[in-house]
């Protein structure tokens, strides 16, 4: 099981996304790394409308899928509250 956690830089609530084709309540985040705060991750938190998890806060969470998005080069981690 691949994990990522850190501190929450941004998140974007009451999301609705298809994922493995079914819509489903998503969160938007982004993540930076505890030992890195320069490192930033892009996560989708599948099946939740919003997480206790402020930004600042820290979060863990388990790794699903990761797409990365070919027009903008930016990598997404598609995770589940761990």
């Amino acid at each position: 099981m691949q994990t990522l956690g850190g501190t929450i830089v941004e998140k974007e609530t009451g999301l609705r996304a298809s994922f493995q084709g079914t819509e489903r309540p998503y969160v938007r985040a982004t993540i930076s790394r505890v030992d890195a705060p320069e490192v930033m991750r892009h996560a989708r938190i599948y099946d939740v409308e919003d997480i206790p998890e402020q930004v600042g806060e820290q979060i863990r969470l388990e790794v699903l899928r990761v797409t990365t998005d070919r027009k903008t080069g930016t990598v997404w981690f598609d995770c589940k509250v761990a």
